[in-house]
């Protein structure tokens, strides 16, 4: 409605605050599909129970989180090619009331439907909780716990005793991660040679187990497990932000570079919106090639489980390591045309189209990728962390532009004939072919073959029962 009012000149002011609240907006875009992702997988699990056993409800559990493609055509494809038609045939003024009463109608049929919703309890402590809990009992525990040599000697709490393996004399948790992040096992070491003997002596200090947990002082293996799974994505999510910070400029710098062009779609009117537009395309047929590639992983007939995911987690891989591929094309190619640009051998828009067309495929590939990659290497128990992972990584490095403006202001002025733009994509082709190489390097040495840590059902197993550790 704020978009509607600022048509006018006397009220253009109110795009300030329409500004606002899309971006307040947006965040409620994600929780609106996390919740109607969990419902749907809710009804879908009352629906199944009892008539499948627990693999084949993990498959249909599965299949429910990974978008179909015709369910990507008619959720992104349909609209998109709606929104611009409706763009390119009404005027700004038509446009802004016609989203402001489908807003509206949507909103009313919004409340109507929560009048019927049946409110449920959440689980109390969320995963930035756990994430934080299991850091600072690690770090408690750093100094004073040497690793144990036997996997009594871990806070089991009747989960599994297993997903272990041997480093030297030691014995740590499955997934390995690298050594910077080895110590979050000691979250999960007690004190005494045994969990049983650590037990005993902490009732006779009358403290036990379950109340050192309360207090921070251990936690469970299961708990560790899930973190340690984050640990990967967060090396990959390094090697993307070169990748945020060129997506930042395509919003930016892009469109200055296209402000000092000749137009050829309109001589009137910079081509910016159909240069988006081109953008656009280019990122939803991306995500839309990234959504046939896993359905097809999804239903290939395979009856090794474990081969079909490493097969879908190396193709995942690859899609990341092509996006990035393509963020230091567009890089080189912005380079290049800026110098174009100010010897004045490019003088029209058309000259932008390749490095957009690049920008759109970065988007799509680098963003569909790290949520591919996520939910096949992150515990499930996680997942609801997705987005807020996402938004750490591509947010975090699109606000590097901010101080990278701040340190290279000489290369940044007021206006663009004073600017040198140039400068700025050659660095950022730069740094996006080092980490491109970085990437390629932590792929070599990813462990496909970890086995991806699930949520097991707790099964209580006494010590004396339990299978020696190989």
């Amino acid at each position: 409605m704020l978009l509607w009012t600022s048509t006018s000149a006397s009220a253009f002011s109110a795009v300030y605050a329409a500004l606002i609240f899309l971006a307040i907006g947006k965040s409620g875009h994600k929780l609106s599909e996390n919740f109607f992702d969990y419902q749907l997988e809710e009804k879908i699990k009352a629906k199944k129970e009892g008539q499948n056993d627990g693999s084949t409800q993990d498959k249909k559990e599965r299949n429910v989180m990974e978008a179909d493609p015709l369910d990507f055509i008619f959720a992104w494809i349909l609209p998109f090619v709606i929104g611009y038609v409706v763009k390119i045939l009404a005027t700004l003024e038509n446009l802004f009331r016609f989203a402001a009463l489908l807003m509206g109608a949507t909103y009313l049929l919004f409340l109507i439907g929560s009048l019927g919703y049946s409110r449920e309890e959440l689980r109390v402590e969320s995963d930035l909780g756990k994430i934080y809990r299991i850091f600072i009992t690690a770090l408690r525990k750093l100094s004073c716990s040497e690793y144990p040599n036997s996997p009594n000697c871990y806070y089991w709490k009747g989960y599994k005793q297993q997903h272990m393996y041997k480093h030297g004399e030691e014995v740590r948790l499955l997934p390995r991660v690298p050594r910077l992040f080895g110590w979050l096992d000691k979250a999960a070491i007690v004190k005494a040679a045994t969990a049983a003997a650590e037990e005993e002596d902490s009732r006779d200090h009358g403290e036990s187990l379950e109340t050192q947990e309360k207090n921070r002082k251990v936690c469970t293996v299961k708990d560790v497990r899930e973190v340690k799974s984050l640990v990967h994505m967060i090396y990959v999510g390094l090697t993307v932000f070169p990748c945020s910070l060129l997506m930042a400029s395509g919003n930016t710098f892009f469109v200055a570079q296209a402000s000092d062009l000749t137009p050829i779609m309109n001589k009137n009117v910079i081509d910016i919106s159909y240069l988006f537009m081109v953008k656009s395309w280019a990122t939803n047929l991306s995500k839309l090639t990234c959504s046939l590639t896993s359905f097809t992983f999804r239903n290939a007939k395979n009856s090794r489980v474990a081969s079909f995911m490493l097969e879908r987690k190396a193709e995942t891989i690859m899609r990341i390591g092509f996006g990035i591929t393509c963020a230091v094309i567009c890089s080189f190619i912005a380079w290049q045309v800026e110098i174009r640009r100010l010897s004045s051998k490019m003088t029209t828009t058309m000259a932008l189209v390749p490095q957009f067309v690049l920008l759109g495929m970065t988007e799509g590939l680098v963003e569909e990728g790290l949520k591919s990659l996520f939910h096949d290497h992150v515990a499930r128990s996680l997942w609801s962390f997705e987005d807020s992972f996402s938004e750490l990584v591509i947010g975090g490095g699109k606000l590097l532009i901010v101080p990278i403006v701040l340190i290279f202001s000489g290369w940044i002025n007021e206006t663009i004939e004073t600017s040198y733009f140039d400068r700025f994509y050659l660095m950022l082709a730069i740094m996006n072919t080092l980490l491109l190489l970085a990437f390629l390097y932590y792929s070599v040495t990813y462990p496909y073959k970890e086995e991806c840590p699930e949520d097991e059902k707790v099964t209580t197993q006494d010590s004396e029962n339990t299978p020696p550790f190989p």
